[in-house]
């Protein structure tokens, strides 16, 4: 029987703590899945820099924007939800106008 490593979610979760503690704009933002994509781990060590926007995941990507704006680095959505939210940064977030 094959091995298996640590899960994805499990990486993902030792990813954004390396991140955390190698860099202070590195902010957060969550869907009411923390325990499921262990950012959890990051919120107990950062509180101060991990947000819980509830089930509002196209309204995280502009919120991940405004924190861009403002110098933070936010973390990528990890849910699979989220995906749909990407027509969020077509609309919500600058691009350059064409003069």
């Amino acid at each position: 029987m094959m091995e298996l490593g640590p899960a994805t979610r499990e990486g993902y979760g030792d990813a954004l703590l390396e991140l955390g503690r190698e860099n202070p704009r590195v902010v957060v933002l969550d869907a009411d899945l923390s325990t499921s994509t262990m950012s959890a781990r990051f919120g107990a060590q950062f509180p101060d820099r991990f947000f819980n926007l509830g089930i509002a995941e196209a309204n995280m990507i502009g919120v991940a924007a405004g924190f861009a704006v403002a110098g933070k680095i936010p973390s990528p959505p990890a849910s699979p939800a989220s995906s749909w939210a990407t027509a969020s940064i077509r609309f919500g977030c600058p691009s350059p106008i064409p003069t």
